[in-house]
C-alpha cells in the first residue's frame, strides 16, 4: 500500500502488519472488502445469501474485527 497524504498515519503500518500476520487468502479478502467499503462511500453492497455455518464462513470473526479496526483507523481524525 503506497502512503498517501490523505491516509491516516496509523493505517499504513497496520495494513502492513496484517499482511505479515494473516494468510494470503484472508488478507486479500479483507483488503477487497475494505476497498469496497472505501469506494462505496462507507457502505457495503452485500447481496443477501443463505446463512453459512460459522466454520464455512470465509469472513471469520477475526477478519470482521480487523475490518472494524480498519474502518476506525480510516475515520479517525
Amino acid at each position: 500500500m503506497s502512503h498517501n497524504a490523505t491516509e491516516p498515519t496509523q493505517l499504513v503500518p497496520y495494513v502492513e502488519a496484517l499482511r505479515a500476520r494473516l494468510p494470503a487468502a484472508q488478507f486479500i479478502l479483507l483488503m477487497r472488502t475494505f476497498n469496497a467499503w472505501l469506494t462505496g462511500g462507507g457502505r457495503l453492497g452485500v447481496p443477501l445469501v443463505p446463512h453459512q455455518r460459522a466454520e464455512d464462513e470465509p469472513f471469520t470473526a477475526e477478519l470482521q474485527n480487523e475490518m472494524l479496526t480498519l474502518m476506525r483507523l480510516t475515520t479517525a481524525s
